[in-house]
């Protein structure tokens, strides 16, 4: 014997026959008693539910009454009052059984009453049915700011996802440097006196350090020359001069005491406010809002909102002398954008 069994004997849901082998196997094992009580136990709460609730009587008549004073309280008026003939008939419509035959799809027959609505001189503005509507007032303000909110959502998003992009190029950036810098004693490609910063991407290339078509630039960025879309759109360390004058470039961290995993290599293409220069445009420090994106030559890449993040407090797109050049000893960490020279 199942427990579906007892259960089915405790709904009242099995056939006379099944329900006779059930109390037979009830009366010849105890255990089968017991099992019986635990699963009445459970199902007790279910008995609230057995039966439906009887509707009240008179139900329809209160409901229709009620509808009927509704409407006289708020709706307009008729302009012809009904005939006592004509209430009679409907008050005996209601009250009365219902004739209509069991299956029948005939509706009951009320007399025909025409309700007109009261003539208005002239509508009011910006009214629904002559009445100012508040509620539409509301709704319609409701939509405007979930419009809102969902434009302002799309925008946070699109510039989340800009942003992750440009973590992931910077980091294929790192990898083309490590992969450059194993087969050059763990050099980084250096800019020489007459190359440019955005001359590090060109070597990458060239080296086949870089995907095939990589593009070095933040999807946020628009590039100056948009047939090229090789075009560099992110800075590059211009190396330091060393005691006697001479450039010198930066090396992967480990191969040398000087040079650790902090010291910035590539960034953001940043703007006048970060690194002021005849010719550049005021504006923010990159195309990012919420900040940009900084690469370390230990292959982190830290979002922030300001250039004072070089060893020291020093600032990333200038010397110490205050200009886009190479740095002035190895601490001085400068990192040149398209077009500067060390």
């Amino acid at each position: 014997m199942t427990d579906a069994d007892l259960i089915g004997y405790l709904l009242e849901s099995l056939d006379a026959n099944d329900r006779a082998v059930v109390e037979t196997h009830l009366r010849a094992n105890p255990d089968a008693v017991v099992q019986l009580e635990r699963l009445r136990l459970a199902l007790a709460p279910l008995e609230a539910d057995r039966e439906p609730d009887v509707v009240p009587t008179g139900l329809a008549v209160r409901t229709v009454a009620r509808l009927a004073a509704h409407l006289v309280e708020y709706e307009p008026r008729q302009t012809k009052p009904s005939s006592p003939a004509e209430l009679a008939a409907v008050h005996r419509a209601l009250e009365e059984p219902d004739s209509t035959p069991a299956g029948s799809d005939e509706p009951l027959a009320f007399p025909a009453m025409s309700l007109p609505r009261a003539p208005r001189e002239e509508p009011e503005t910006r009214a629904v049915g002559g009445r100012l509507r508040f509620d539409l007032l509301v709704a319609c303000g409701i939509a405007l700011f979930a419009g809102a909110l969902v434009i302002s959502a799309v925008g946070k998003v699109r510039a989340q996802n800009q942003m992750i992009a440009c973590k992931n190029t910077l980091h294929t950036i790192h990898n083309g440097l490590a992969g450059y810098a194993d087969t050059n004693d763990g050099c980084y490609p250096q800019i020489g006196p007459n190359a440019t910063a955005d001359s590090f991407a060109a070597t990458l290339v060239s080296s086949g350090q870089v995907p095939e078509g990589f593009r070095p630039a933040c999807p946020a960025y628009a590039v100056s020359d948009p047939a090229n879309p090789a075009a560099v759109g992110y800075t590059y360390t211009l190396g330091y001069r060393s005691s006697t004058g001479a450039l010198v470039g930066v090396r992967r961290p480990g191969n040398a005491a000087e040079e650790h995993d902090l010291l910035p290599i590539s960034a953001d293409y940043p703007t006048a406010e970060s690194a002021p220069i005849a010719g550049y445009a005021a504006g923010p420090i990159c195309p990012h809002t919420s900040g940009m994106n900084v690469l370390y030559a230990g292959g982190n890449v830290r979002t922030t909102t300001s250039p004072l993040i070089g060893p020291n407090g020093d600032h990333i797109f200038q010397s110490i002398y205050g200009r886009p050049e190479a740095g002035a000893n190895r601490a001085d960490v400068v990192l040149g954008r398209p077009g500067d020279r060390p």
